[in-house]
């Protein structure tokens, strides 16, 4: 579970970085923050319980969790 967390909140602290000069520290911890108000974090683990029930082979859950991070990517709101 937790991989899949450092992905969408490096991916979302990649973007902020792109727009604002700042420490990389308070970045990521501002992204961490979002994460868990946001919301993102509760679907995330929704979605992980729903895909560790669900299926068994690796194959399956490699691309379940890629869908995971693509649908909850937070990088969406700087479009």
């Amino acid at each position: 579970m937790h991989g899949v967390e450092c992905i969408i909140i490096y991916e979302y602290t990649y973007f902020c970085l792109q727009l604002e000069r700042g420490n990389p520290e308070d970045v990521i911890a501002l992204a961490i923050k979002q994460y868990e108000d946001s919301g993102t974090q509760a679907n995330v683990v929704q979605d992980l319980q729903h895909m560790l029930q669900e299926h068994d082979d690796d194959v399956t859950m490699s691309k379940y969790m890629f869908d995971i991070v693509m649908r909850n990517r937070m990088s969406n709101k700087f479009k």
